[in-house]
């Protein structure tokens, strides 16, 4: 099964990790950057910025905020929200022994940088799932849902009366 190529506004580093989401970078956060400074308001956090300098509160915050467009910085900040703990097997470990894994594939439509689809895990577990992930797609049996199967029963209900 080929890898489908990312789209062009997208740079994918050569171990196929997603280093920038560029496009949405230099417009969409270009654009609530801009905004924050004028209302004085951290982009991430919204709390009052001591200047119009720079529009975070916080070192975290700044890390917050660049990972939802780049890869290196939502890796750091998911390890240190995880302290550097695997999730799986909750071993602690060093950073260069974790790696950052995707909850939802994003073959299977999991956002790419969205801290809620992102956990630490060891390299171990990381292998163990990617293992297991490859094997239901062999199979068949890792496709995504329809949107309409993802839907709760009594939302079908409301949404149909």
């Amino acid at each position: 099964m080929a890898r489908p190529s990312p789209p062009p506004s997208v740079r994918v580093g050569p171990n196929g990790r997603i280093l920038a989401l560029s496009v949405a970078w230099f417009t969409e956060g270009a654009r609530l950057r801009t905004e924050a400074r004028r209302a004085a308001r951290c982009v991430e956090c919204g709390r009052s910025l001591p200047s119009r300098r720079t529009p975070y509160c916080s070192r975290k915050c700044q890390w917050k905020f660049h990972g939802h467009f780049f890869w290196d910085s939502a890796r750091s900040y998911v390890l240190l929200r995880d302290r550097y703990t695997c999730r799986l097997c909750g071993v602690r470990r060093r950073a260069r022994e974790l790696d950052v894994d995707h909850i939802v594939e994003v073959a299977l439509g999991g956002a790419a940088l969205e801290y809620s689809n992102l956990q630490t895990v060891c390299r171990t577990c990381h292998r163990e799932k990617t293992r297991a992930f490859n094997a239901r797609a062999r199979s068949g049996g890792a496709r995504p849902e329809p949107a309409e199967a993802a839907v709760a029963p009594s939302e079908r209900g409301a949404s149909e009366a």
